[in-house]
């Protein structure tokens, strides 16, 4: 259950981290729809490589609640 509940939360980060960067995805789609032949496939593998890892990596970019702590306690 509680790795469930995990996989749910990391679904939700997925799909609010998509609707954020709409437009970057938009773009990267029309960049890969003017491009033709090897070049097309080649950037269509690229782009979604990208994504993979850029979805893959939600958590290294997300800071921690004691991240926050220390950042004030410095000021």
């Amino acid at each position: 259950m509680k790795y469930i509940k995990k996989l749910l939360n990391w679904i939700k980060e997925i799909i609010k981290e998509t609707i954020a960067q709409t437009f970057t995805l938009l773009g990267f789609f029309i960049a890969w729809l003017t491009l033709t032949g090897t070049a097309k496939d080649i950037v269509g593998v690229a782009i979604l490589i990208s994504i993979a890892l850029w979805l893959l990596t939600i958590g290294l970019r997300k800071d921690k609640p004691e991240d926050n702590i220390k950042k004030k306690a410095s000021r």
